[in-house]
Formats: structure tokens, C-alpha cells, sequence
């Protein structure tokens, strides 16, 4: 036998005492603070056995183009390269019970008794529809160490250092890691003992020691029945199997597809790593072996005088394989792993249990492995498959880092923020998606989908969701007059825009610490060129510059002096006033929209801006203005944001129809320059369009989009689908979650992941016929 597994089952040895308890039939026999467990009850040769659960989180791995694929494939293999000879490593998969009195606490808005609790009940009723459904499963994933070791801090040490070292692989497949402490390892436990009790779980660690109560009494489960191939926790019935054989080709969903079923249930996989040079010492060992007896039957067949004979197939093949094995380990960057793989799932009822049972070895079948029901062992199987460190079946299999690195864990990921925006279902997993978009690099987002695909009903959703659960400020840019229902419901103002409206934005308003931090009269002066250049696109030269802004800043300087509010009109005099001929040229392009029929621009300020929640209805404004309104709008949004900046009021600003401002180039520079003072204000912008194309044309709403952390894609042109295939780096695999989907379901780009969406609001709501849009509704 192999040195590595003589000294594995020498360390593992312990006399077997008969449990006169529930609690003596756990592995455990003391915790720590950080939540390292001693698992053997006296010491052998002066050494114990400890182990350190670590928690990392889903990649998504099963809509990956197949040259990702690789590259996690292959990183992962460096992540099983790693594993410490010193030590076993234990990879759990965990189907656990959602625990519903915690997700209430994380994502259900709290009622404020202000007009709107109605609609808090009905997203409340959604979001736990959907949450919690008749599913109930979340899945988890673990990597437990055990490790000998003379005391705790000599085990703290080495989970320590080991601990960084996995963290840096896992960082580099986009997998967050995390040690466990006490309370929420044995909460773990807990919860799979004692299903349907998740909030009642109550721990402190040193309140249990002052006390002098074992840990163990706060999660093992009422009673513990081990029959010969299933056992019974407290009323509920669980069993246990193990992975008998391995077929020679094993697809990469396996363990997918095992733990797909909606059981509490648990897989793990044992392994321990043989060093190198004791590995190829073996190999060498077993191929010298094969040779040998290859050597000796030629030998005899030539005494036979059959001088001819073919070496057996058998033999031949023994020889082929020992030759690829130490290849594998001496050229191919391969180690030797000793592997076991247990699952426990659990039922409500026997019958349940073996129908259960059968469907798991029906999908080991699809691949040609062999799953078996351990039979007098279902404790010990117990013991081996729950991430406590401890392992109690010995049904090893030798396999090289390739091989094991097939039952790759990752499916898809979840996203979970606390403190999230809810923004649909997980497309695979079905699980919530909460997005904190305070977490990432930016909050700039988009949303992009053709007519008809959801895109104003997903951004009312957002708008919906804000005004309810927080009390950030909310300012809407609505070219179409589609916002203006919902957010009067929610007690906002709407703002009517247009050629003859009584309601009118100065476009020369100016707050202090107006701009990107410099002078703020140069970045106003500049949003001036920006609004007159959209009225005449060949006006506005350098010439034209230098006047606008030696006008700007005496008007400014002018109104201050005289305490008049500076106004479009007020600059358009001082135009006439100047003796350039280009001055007369800009006064006359002026004088239709400051005395003019569209002077919906050049009078003061007469309106409310100060609501939480405001709309800007520029739907009547005209095609001639719509462009100007937007730029007026987006000025007045500037203004509100430095305001609520100084009060350190975070502002969300959603902009429809965001792609008419950049048909032009120089509203297109200062939406840019605005969507960077955004950011720099703490205000979340987002842009809505359904023409991603007119947005790609331009360098400028290009880089901007590339450089959004959070882009919600719903059903795409096939024009606009290659060009954010290119831009966002999507794969073919991804791009069938925007080919002609459903209204409300597509791609969220979130950071540096991409996760398909579904999102199904119940339509007998009253908040549905606010949001909704479609004719008839």
C-alpha cells in the first residue's frame, strides 16, 4: 500500500465507542471561536485532528463559452494542484432550506406608514412568492480542511496560511472566499439536522462555555436511527452513498446534475493529495511490475516455441496506461489524488427517500458511473459526507488532478447584496437577484432591449423598488410620457415641458459647485455651447466659443451684481451687444427659443424641483426641442445632484430615449462629461434606449457603455446583438438569453459577470397597471 494512505489510516485510527447519545454520534469534540473543530477525542502521538470550513461562492461556468470553459477548467486545476499533501481536503455541495425569517430581514421593504405601505405589500408578496415558492432550496458550497496538529494555534496558524493561499485561486475564477467561525459552521449543521427549524437556531460560543453546555446540544437533531441502509432524523428519513466506480469519460455536468434535485442534500468529495515523488516512486513501481509480467509470459511463450504471439490486450493496455499515468505526473503538471465521494439527501416519508434514491443512480448511470447505498455504515457515511472534516469510508479512488477536476462544483452564480435592488430571477438557478450596484467600481447603468422587450417596465420596476425601500431622491428624464402616472401614485412631481407650457426650467440655473470640482463658470459656459450648437449644428465654431463664453460670464457676473436671475434671454441681448458679426449670427439662432414660440428655456424656474421624486415630460416638447430638452434636463439633474451631494443625499436619475443625444456632438461630450460628475456626486445614473446601434456609432456613448459595471440587456437586434457581443465580450452561449426572448427576460451584466434573468411580475397587482406599458393594459 502507498505510504501516503499506510500513514492516513494510521492517524484515523480510533478505538470505537458505543454512543450512548445523539450527540456522541457527531465527530466533534470542541470548537473554537473561529470556528476550528477538533475531531478526535484523545490525541494520537501527542497530535490532533482539526478542521476549518471555508465558504466560496458560484462562477458562471455552465453559460461559458467553451474557451472559458477551458480557462476555469484549467484554473481550477491549479486549485486541486494546491491542495497540502500534509492534509485531507473535503469539497461540499450543500442543498440546504431557505431560512425564510432571514431572507424576510434582508429583502422584504419595512412598512413607514407614509401613503404607500399597499404597494410595500404587494412587491413584499412578489418578492416571497418568488423567494421562497415551493422550492425552498438554496445551494451553498464548502471547502473543509483537517489537518494534525499539536493545539488549536498551531492549527490556527496553518488554516491561516492555507486559507490565504486558496483565496488567491478562488479570486482568479471570480469566486468570493470566506472563513467560517463557530456560530455559522454549526448553523450548517443545524439547519441539515434539524430541517424546518432554521430560525430557530440560536448560538453563543461563550455563553454555551460559561454555562458548561456541549455546542453539540444546540444542533444535533431529536433522535438518530441508523438502520442497515438508511437512517431516521427525528421525523425525517435520510440515506447515504457512495461513488462505487468511475467511467473513463465523465462529462463536466455530473455533479451539476446530482445535485440539481430539490432535497436537502449534501455531496462531498474527500481528497488527499500524494506528494510527487512518492506518487512517481508508485507509478514506476507498478509499470516496472507490468513490464515484468509482460517479460515473463513472452518468455514462456518462446520456450512454447510460439515465437509469434501477441502480448495480450489486457497486459497491453495495463502497459499503455501506467506509461500515460506517469506522464501525466512527470510532463503534464499532474498530481495523484486519492478521492471519496459521499451524498446524503434527505425526504419527508420512505417512499420518498427511495424514489429519491433511484433518480440519483439513474443520473449517475447517464454517465456511466456507479453510485451504491452504503450498507451498515449509514453513520459513518453520515460523518464523512457533513463538512465537519472527519472521513469514516475508505472506498478510495485513484485519479490525477484532470480527472478529479471534472466534478467541477460551479454552475452558475447568484447574486445576493444585502442591501440589493431585486431585478429578476436567476434563468438556471431560479434564485433572486438583489443587486447593490454601491458594491461595484461604478453604479453607471444601462438598459438596452428593442421595442416591446420591457424596457420601461423594468426601469419603473427599479424606480418602484427605490421610492419604497429607500429615500434617495429619484429625478426621471421621460421623452415618451411614460413615467408620469407611476411616480404621481408614489407621491412625486411631474413636470410638463413644452412649446406653450405653463411649467418651465431655466437653462442658465447654476448651483454653487456646479461642474467637475474646477471653475464651475467654465463648465457651464460649455454646456451653453453644447445647447446653442444643437439649434444650428454648423453655427458654433471657435469664434463662437470665445464670444459665448465671454458672454456667459458677464451675464453671470451682471445678474449677480443686480440680484436678476440670469436667463437665455439676458444672454441673448448681451449678443446683440457685441460688435462680431458671429455674435449677431448666435443672438438671431436664439431669438426662436427666448421670445420665440419655443421659449420653454428662457424664463425662470417656476416649478417644484424640490420633491423627492420628479419627472421631467418632455413628450410634447417637439423633435425640434426634444434634443435641447434633453440637455436642460440633464443641467437641472447636475444642479439637483450637487445639491443632495453637499447633503450627502444619494440621487438615482434614470434617462430615457438616452441615444437622440449623441446624433449630435456636442450634447453627445457633455451627456459624457455628465455621466463622470454623476458618479463623482454619489448619483446612480441610468440610461434606457432601444437603439444600441446609434449608441455603438459613437466613441464617446461606446466607451461609456463598456465602462458601465451594471447593463441590464433585454431581447436585441441581430445588429445590435453582434456589436455587444464585441464590446462586452459575450459569448454564443449567453447571446440565446437575448435572441427573441420574452419581454422582461434577457442578460444582466453585473460587474465583470454575466447572469441570465427572468423577471415575471403578477400582473392582478396594482402596481403592475402603474408600470405597464402595453396598449390594453
Amino acid at each position: 500500500m502507498i505510504k501516503t494512505l499506510m500513514n492516513l489510516f494510521k492517524q484515523d485510527k480510533e478505538q470505537f465507542v458505543v454512543p450512548k447519545g445523539v450527540q456522541d454520534c457527531m465527530p466533534a469534540y470542541g470548537i473554537s471561536q473561529d470556528g476550528i473543530i477538533r475531531l478526535t477525542r484523545t490525541p494520537k502521538s501527542g497530535l490532533h485532528k482539526f478542521s476549518k470550513t471555508f465558504r466560496f461562492t458560484d462562477i458562471n461556468y455552465e453559460v461559458a463559452s467553451r474557451e472559458d470553459k477551458e480557462k476555469m477548467f484549467l484554473e481550477y486545476s491549479e486549485l486541486l494542484n494546491s491542495f497540502d499533501s500534509g492534509a485531507v481536503t473535503k469539497i461540499t455541495i450543500n442543498n440546504r432550506k431557505l431560512n425564510r425569517k432571514a431572507l424576510e430581514q434582508t429583502i422584504l421593504i419595512p412598512m413607514k406608514n407614509d401613503g404607500l405601505d399597499e404597494y410595500r405589500m404587494e412587491y413584499n408578496k412578489m418578492l416571497l412568492d418568488k423567494a421562497v415558492g415551493d422550492d425552498a432550496i438554496i445551494q451553498e458550497k464548502y471547502i473543509t480542511i483537517s489537518v494534525f496538529k499539536n493545539d488549536t494555534k498551531e492549527a490556527r496558524n496553518y488554516f491561516s496560511r492555507v486559507g490565504a493561499e486558496l483565496a488567491g485561486h478562488f479570486a482568479r475564477l471570480g469566486s468570493h472566499f470566506d472563513e467560517l467561525d463557530a456560530t455559522e459552521k454549526l448553523r450548517i449543521l443545524h439547519d441539515f439536522y434539524r430541517s424546518g427549524e432554521e430560525s430557530d437556531y440560536r448560538f453563543d460560543l461563550e455563553d454555551t462555555a460559561k454555562k458548561g453546555q456541549d455546542f453539540k446540544d444546540f444542533i444535533c437533531p431529536d433522535t438518530l436511527e441508523f438502520q442497515k441502509d438508511y437512517f431516521k432524523m427525528g421525523e425525517r428519513y435520510g440515506r447515504v452513498l457512495f461513488l462505487r466506480d468511475f467511467a473513463s469519460y465523465i462529462k463536466d455536468n455530473m455533479v451539476s446534475q446530482l445535485t440539481d434535485m430539490n432535497r436537502n442534500m449534501m455531496m462531498s468529495i474527500d481528497v488527499v493529495p500524494v506528494p510527487t515523488d512518492e506518487a512517481v516512486r508508485e507509478v514506476e513501481n507498478r509499470l516496472l511490475g507490468v513490464e515484468t509480467n509482460i517479460t515473463n509470459w513472452q518468455r514462456k511463450q518462446n520456450q512454447n516455441n510460439n515465437f509469434s504471439a501477441v502480448i495480450p490486450y489486457d497486459m497491453e493496455l495495463q502497459r499503455k496506461e501506467s506509461k500515460e499515468f506517469l506522464d501525466d505526473l512527470t510532463t503534464r503538471d499532474q498530481r495523484m489524488m486519492f478521492a471519496v465521494m459521499t451524498i446524503v439527501h434527505t425526504a419527508d416519508s420512505k417512499e420518498q427517500l427511495d424514489s429519491d434514491t433511484e433518480a440519483l443512480l439513474t443520473i449517475a448511470r447517464k454517465h456511466m458511473c456507479q453510485l451504491a447505498v452504503l450498507k451498515w455504515q449509514q453513520m459513518d457515511g453520515l460523518n464523512t459526507v457533513l463538512p465537519y472534516g472527519a472521513r469514516k469510508i475508505d472506498s478510495f479512488r485513484t485519479l490525477t488532478t484532470e480527472s478529479l477536476a471534472v466534478f467541477i462544483p460551479f454552475k452558475v452564480q447568484d447574486i445576493m447584496d444585502r442591501g440589493g435592488i431585486y431585478v429578476g430571477e436567476n434563468a438556471i438557478s431560479g434564485n433572486l437577484l438583489m443587486c447593490n450596484k454601491a458594491n461595484l467600481m461604478n453604479p453607471n447603468a444601462f438598459l438596452l432591449g428593442v421595442p416591446g422587450s420591457g424596457k420601461s417596465f423594468s426601469a419603473k420596476e427599479l424606480i418602484v423598488f427605490l421610492a419604497l425601500a429607500t429615500k434617495d431622491d429619484i429625478l426621471v428624464c421621460d421623452p415618451e410620457g411614460e413615467y408620469g402616472a407611476l411616480i404621481r401614485a408614489l407621491g412625486g412631481e411631474v413636470i410638463r415641458i413644452a412649446a406653450g407650457s405653463r411649467d418651465h426650467i431655466n437653462a442658465m440655473d447654476m448651483v454653487d459647485d456646479y461642474g467637475d470640482g474646477g471653475d464651475p463658470m467654465i463648465d457651464k459656459s460649455e454646456f451653453l455651447m453644447s445647447l446653442i450648437g444643437e439649434l444650428d449644428r454648423s453655427l458654433v465654431g471657435p469664434k463662437e466659443h470665445s464670444i459665448i463664453d465671454r458672454c456667459a460670464k458677464e451675464v453671470y457676473t451682471e445678474c449677480a451684481e443686480n440680484g436678476e436671475t440670469p436667463t437665455l434671454a439676458i444672454l441673448r441681448e448681451k449678443l446683440l451687444e457685441q460688435p462680431e458679426e458671429e455674435a449677431q449670427g448666435l443672438a438671431l439662432s436664439l431669438e426662436l427659443f427666448t421670445s420665440g414660440s419655443l421659449d420653454a428655456f428662457a424664463h425662470p424656474t417656476n416649478v417644484d424641483v424640490q420633491n423627492r421624486m420628479v419627472v421631467y415630460d418632455i413628450f410634447d416638447l417637439g423633435k425640434q426641442l426634444k434634443t435641447m430638452g434633453l440637455l436642460v434636463i440633464t443641467d437641472a439633474m447636475i444642479n439637483r445632484v450637487t445639491e443632495n451631494w453637499k447633503k450627502g443625499k444619494r440621487t438615482h436619475i434614470f434617462i430615457d430615449e438616452f441615444h437622440v443625444v449623441f446624433e449630435n456632438e456636442y450634447s453627445g461630450e457633455f451627456f459624457n462629461s455628465a455621466w463622470r460628475r454623476f458618479r463623482k456626486r454619489n448619483a446612480f445614473p441610468t440610461a434606457i434606449t432601444q437603439n444600441v446601434e446609434y449608441l455603438l456609432d459613437s466613441v464617446l456613448a461606446s466607451s461609456m457603455l463598456s465602462n458601465s459595471e451594471f447593463v441590464m440587456m433585454l431581447n436585441q437586434a441581430a445588429s445590435d446583438r453582434e456589436k455587444l457581443a464585441q464590446l462586452l465580450n459575450i459569448s454564443s452561449e449567453q447571446m440565446s438569453y437575448i435572441t427573441g426572448a420574452e419581454a422582461g427576460c434577457g442578460l444582466l451584466k453585473y460587474g465583470s459577470n454575466l447572469v441570465p434573468f427572468v423577471n415575471k411580475f403578477p400582473k392582478n397587482t396594482k402596481l403592475y397597471k402603474l408600470m405597464t406599458t402595453r396598449p390594453g393594459e
